[in-house]
């Protein structure tokens, strides 16, 4: 019952000659439809306002509608009927609807609420989600302008945080150097690359420069980067002990930084940048106390500009480079494959012809470097032969980037679900062995093929080298397998690149194998458990006193950058000291090399040869001129490959060879190519080529005093001290505090470092 009391209007001002617009409206719209009917409202005004009430909050909420009204008695308008009539059509589709659908609701079919609710639930629904603080987070980052990029460096860590989301990681690794040293897996530089719009992980790789030669690999990728890319250089500890000044100043130009030439040991340095454009962020840790190993950790946080979504290259409008547009907008570090300026024509149309008599396929060997192999790629495609012959890309794990690697390339590729460990020795293993096996497997024709490992530099004749020497493989099966590599292969004693060994190697570096060879010897490869070199187990106990043909000069050479197999202290004493054939049109002989031609043709030259008395540190005095003159043969004490006597040590190192080992021999003959000169190393009596008497040897052998020893150490040091040398920035208590300021409060000092010592062996290489 509504009250009749008259209320004070206070506050409101009212128009007598003007009524509210809103109930006018209402008004207007009822007595249109509804002429007011006394017998229509049978109650008095006080139960029943009128419109014209003072009051208007009193009234009642709403005049009973149309419809209600109808029901209650009046006779229904065609408007009305019209909306009955709409909703029994609706209801009638509803119906359908539902029927047709087969859904169970509660009351329909049989069904229950908790079988509606599971079926509910089951279509997972995107309004019921739940969410996380970083999705906010990244919904907040993506509609902004900048790309927010975190870096922490320490003395067990390296972590970079791009969008929120940690991208990269590295904690409390260890890494094995040499036989019984470890040290932090982390050492060294880590580069992320960026990409400018979205701030996703297109690059990240990392390098050792605690070790030598590193710093090569290092330069080469920094320039291999797109301009516009965002950049992470994060650097932990020790990272410049090897840093020249070359590097350094190269260093200082591409980061644009004001304190990357001055950073010290044990100090952390991080950068982000936009390569070829601004520094964003550079940040270091100093040591205060110059007696502490290690500075503090370092956290940098920088919010780079967001750019374009791609390069805008004038041929990524080209439809035909449609997948490779795709992936230089995925992928980075593949220099002149992704040039925004030129398009890349690399293609293996662009090869001049070969004539040859078979398709002798390659198999290349890698995990997650396909930057070398496109190194590879127009190495072999830039010479006479290689768009004729088949290649494979064998890539140990799942990699998405190899694969579509492959398919930018037009290669077939195949995986590897490699049953070792990563890091482990037997995981090579496993994949040397799989990859022969698929290439046989994927090119049914063909009856050999070529191993080729992806950390390798090729010479221009390398396919005609293979295509040369093929022949042998089906001559003589004495002859193991093919390389294009030999360990005694240095500027003094590689000068003949016609000339070939028979010798007792190792398969290393390139080789070639039969079809024959692998259903013979892959059966016995080393087991998953077997924890031995791969190629070490099948000289010792496959070859069976079978030989390999190396070349004098080689045809491929290493560039690895301080890896765990080949560290940075081998790679830069004795791998880039390596010969390499740069000639495209060498020929080589082969007329020499079947077992029975041999053994004549080192008889001819044993007889011809002259014979050497070692009465003088051969170091120290001319025996053999360095012009080619003839054939020398020089006897020394050995007793077998492995034994403990000195004379091969000196001898190896004054004419030129690999001193650190014997096992590149024939019957324990060494060949040296010293000045066009052919030297041969007979050792007495370990040889079967030394007829010496044992009473000839006071006068003839050379024996090798440890005297002679040390001092071979003296020519030998400074050789490799000069690749290894180490140039530390340690930090001193500053002068002033503009001193500190700019960081130029340390001094250079070259540590007395050598990279061999005199042991009981003659010498052993430091670690």
């Amino acid at each position: 019952m509504y009250s009749t009391t008259s209320l004070p209007a206070h506050g409101i001002k009212t128009n007598p000659t003007r009524k509210n617009p809103r109930y006018l409206s209402y008004r207007k719209r009822d007595r249109h439809h509804y002429p007011a009917s006394d017998s229509l409202h049978p109650a008095s005004d006080s139960l029943h306002p009128t419109f014209d009430s003072p009051h208007p909050a009193r009234h009642v909420p709403r005049q009973l509608n149309a419809c209600k009204r109808s029901i209650m008695g009046n006779s229904p308008s065609v408007t009305c009927r019209q909306k009955w009539f709409l909703f029994a059509i609706f209801s009638a589709v509803i119906g359908l609807m539902v029927d047709q659908s087969g859904s169970t609701f509660p009351g329909v079919q049989g069904g229950t609420v908790e079988e509606f609710y599971h079926h509910w639930v089951s279509r997972n629904e995107p309004s019921l989600r739940g969410a996380q603080a970083n999705d906010f987070y990244h919904e907040r980052v993506r509609s902004s302008g900048y790309i927010p990029v975190e870096v922490l460096v320490d003395a067990l860590t390296v972590s970079i945080n791009v969008n929120g989301k940690e991208v990269v990681r590295q904690h409390n690794e260890t890494m094995r150097i040499g036989i019984k040293y470890y040290t932090t897996a982390h050492r060294g530089v880590h580069l992320a690359v960026l990409h400018p719009h979205s701030g996703a992980l297109m690059l990240y790789t990392f390098f050792r420069t605690s070790q030598p030669r590193a710093t090569v690999g290092l330069v080469n990728t920094l320039k291999s980067i797109q301009p516009g890319r965002i950049l992470v250089f994060a650097a932990p500890g020790d990272w410049r002990q090897y840093l020249d000044d070359e590097t350094s100043d190269f260093l200082i130009k591409f980061l644009k930084g004001w304190w990357v030439g001055d950073v010290c040991y044990g100090e952390m340095f991080v950068a982000v940048l936009t390569v070829g454009g601004p520094l964003w962020a550079e940040g270091v840790t100093e040591i205060k106390n110059h007696t502490q190993s290690t500075s503090s950790p370092l956290w940098l946080a920088a919010e780079v500009p967001r750019g374009p979504k791609d390069s805008g290259c004038a041929w990524y409008r080209d439809p035909k480079m449609h997948s490779r547009v795709r992936f230089c907008e995925t992928y980075e570090g593949y220099g002149a494959l992704c040039d925004c300026r030129t398009l890349d024509p690399i293609s293996p149309t662009a090869a001049p012809p070969l004539e040859t008599k078979e398709q002798i396929p390659v198999v290349i060997v890698t995990a997650r470097k396909q930057y070398k192999v496109l190194k590879q790629l127009r190495q072999l495609w830039s010479q006479a032969g290689g768009g004729t012959t088949p290649i494979l890309l064998s890539v140990d794990g799942w990699q998405k980037e190899a694969r579509d690697f492959a398919g930018v390339m037009g290669l077939p590729a195949v995986f590897h679900q490699n049953p070792a460990s990563v890091g482990a020795k037997i995981r090579i293993n496993e994949h040397i062995k799989f990859s022969i096996f698929h290439a046989f497997r994927s090119f049914p024709k063909a009856d050999k093929i070529i191993v080729l490992e992806d950390d390798l530099i090729l010479s221009p004749d390398f396919i005609k080298y293979f295509h040369q020497t093929a022949p042998l493989l089906d001559a003589d099966d004495s002859i193991f397998c093919i390389n294009a590599y030999n360990y005694n292969s240095f500027p003094p004693t590689a000068v003949d690149t016609s000339r070939l060994y028979r010798e007792h190697t190792l398969p290393a570096y390139g080789w070639m194998v039969t079809r024959r060879w692998s259903m013979e010897v892959l059966p016995h490869w080393p087991t998953v458990h077997y924890d031995v070199d791969w190629d070490w187990y099948i000289r010792e106990m496959e070859m069976r006193g079978r030989i390999i043909i190396t070349p004098q000069v080689s045809r491929t050479k290493h560039d690895g950058n301080g890896g765990v197999h080949v560290g940075g202290f081998e790679q830069a004493t004795y791998m880039d000291r390596r010969a390499f054939n740069t000639d495209p049109n060498a020929v080589v002989d082969i007329s020499y090399l079947t077992h029975d031609a041999h053994e004549a043709f080192l008889e001819k030259e044993f007889a011809t040869a002259t014979v050497l008395v070692i009465d003088e540190h051969p170091c120290r005095k001319e025996y053999v001129p360095k012009h080619k003159v003839g054939s020398f043969v020089i006897y020394y004490y050995a007793e077998a490959e492995k034994d403990k006597h000195k004379a091969y040590f000196t001898l190896a190192w004054c004419f030129g060879g690999y001193e650190r080992g014997k096992m590149e021999h024939y019957h324990m003959m060494h060949s040296l190519g010293y000045y066009g000169n052919n030297v041969y190393l007979i050792a007495c009596p370990g040889s079967l080529y030394c007829k010496l008497s044992k009473e000839e040897y006071n006068g003839l052998v050379y024996f090798g005093s440890q005297q002679d020893t040390i001092i071979t150490k003296e020519y030998l040091s400074p050789v490799l001290d000069n690749r290894t040398r180490m140039i530390l920035h340690y930090r001193q208590p500053p002068v002033s505090p503009l001193e500190e300021f700019v960081l130029e409060n340390y001094i250079d000092f070259i540590p007395n470092y050598k990279m061999v010592q005199i042991g009981e062996d003659g010498y052993e290489p430091n670690q």
